[in-house]
């Protein structure tokens, strides 16, 4: 569990102040000099979008996989992981939530090309509900730190207006971080000096390839809406799904396919041998031709695809566009895949 946090409340009335960043890298390095003692990448390909509203954690509670109403427990996390998904149970979206110290206001980061379809979700089911929703893209931008050399910062030793959260997901994936659009990259440096020394990205260390080596996707192109299960996602496995909760948009399958254990496909990472072209996603088979899954994303020599994965682990040579590539099992995964779990990994 995490310390209660606060983020300083967003405004109500949308102010157009410059958003630093605005889906773009910045193309000037961030930080010089000492020796960096951890990573800070801005997550421009992210979104947080306001949700404001006095019955704001039920209103979510009936749309997610995850239990909302942790976020409002003193002792509760100061964010979830979840999924929105479609009335036939498979993913529209992806989420990370996230707490203020507003108990009617929370903050739903998700991919920024899926922002308008998530916007519209959500006011679709409101239905009579008095809730506000909107971007606050103009506001507030998304960053995380990676690979720190000492414990990572908290909300307590930054700038108050600073929210701090563990990503909760996998402690691999470092620590999310929302800063006020309109702090500067100066500032931010300096709001983080107590904490240590921030390094740029680069092709050996960024977030989207950490991601890959662990095989957790993310966004509308490697979660294309509609096209999984948030068990294939690894929701079960990345905190993402609670089967104590109520009922929820898609709630019935996803609690019949965890009761029945039959899950034969789930995200993997994959390595390859030669760079695949971006966009539309790729086919992997087995030698002899028969079909094991896709590949959604992929960066050098690193992707994620929703596999068969018995047929990947259990034939370790895969083909894609021609070329060999081996699937990983992650390491995250639990140790025990036997009883109900293990007859999913035949057919």
């Amino acid at each position: 569990m995490f310390p209660r946090t606060s983020v300083k409340f967003l405004r109500l009335a949308q102010q157009p102040i410059r958003n630093l960043h605005h889906g773009r890298v910045p193309s000037a390095r961030l930080f010089t000099g000492r020796e960096p003692t951890f990573t800070l990448e801005s997550l421009t390909n992210r979104e947080l979008i306001r949700v404001h509203g006095s019955e704001v954690v039920p209103f979510l509670q009936g749309l997610v996989t995850n239990d909302v109403s942790r976020i409002e427990s003193a002792n509760g996390p100061a964010s979830i992981y979840a999924h929105f998904l479609n009335k036939g149970g498979r993913v529209l979206f992806d989420t990370i939530i996230y707490r203020t110290n507003r108990p009617d206001t929370l903050l739903v980061e998700c991919d920024r090309e899926a922002s308008s379809d998530l916007r519209r979700h959500l006011r679709l089911y409101r239905v009579r509900r008095r809730i506000d929703i909107d971007s606050v893209d103009d506001e507030y931008t998304t960053w995380v730190i990676l690979n720190p050399k000492t414990a990572p910062p908290t909300a307590a030793s930054l700038n108050k207006d600073i929210f701090v959260a563990p990503d909760p997901r996998l402690r691999a994936l470092g620590t999310r971080i929302l800063v006020p659009a309109d702090m500067s990259t100066t500032q931010l440096g300096k709001c983080l000096s107590t904490f240590g020394t921030a390094g740029n990205p680069t092709a050996e260390s960024n977030y989207q390839l950490l991601r890959y080596k662990l095989g957790v996707g993310e966004g509308s192109q490697e979660l294309p809406p509609g096209k999984c299960f948030p068990l294939e996602a690894n929701a079960d496995y990345l905190n993402g799904v609670s089967f104590q909760k109520g009922c929820y948009i898609g709630q019935e399958l996803t609690a019949r396919i965890h009761h029945s254990g039959v899950v034969r496909k789930r995200y993997m990472p994959v390595r390859l041998t030669s760079q695949l072209d971006a966009g539309s996603p790729h086919e992997v088979t087995s030698v002899a031709g028969a079909k094991v899954g896709q590949i959604f994303g992929s960066v050098r020599s690193h992707g994620v695809g929703l596999l068969r994965f018995e047929k990947a682990l259990n034939g370790p040579q895969l083909i894609v566009d021609g070329e060999h590539c081996f699937a990983d099992r992650p390491e995250w995964w639990p140790e025990d895949m036997s009883g109900k779990h293990r007859h999913a990994m035949v057919e």
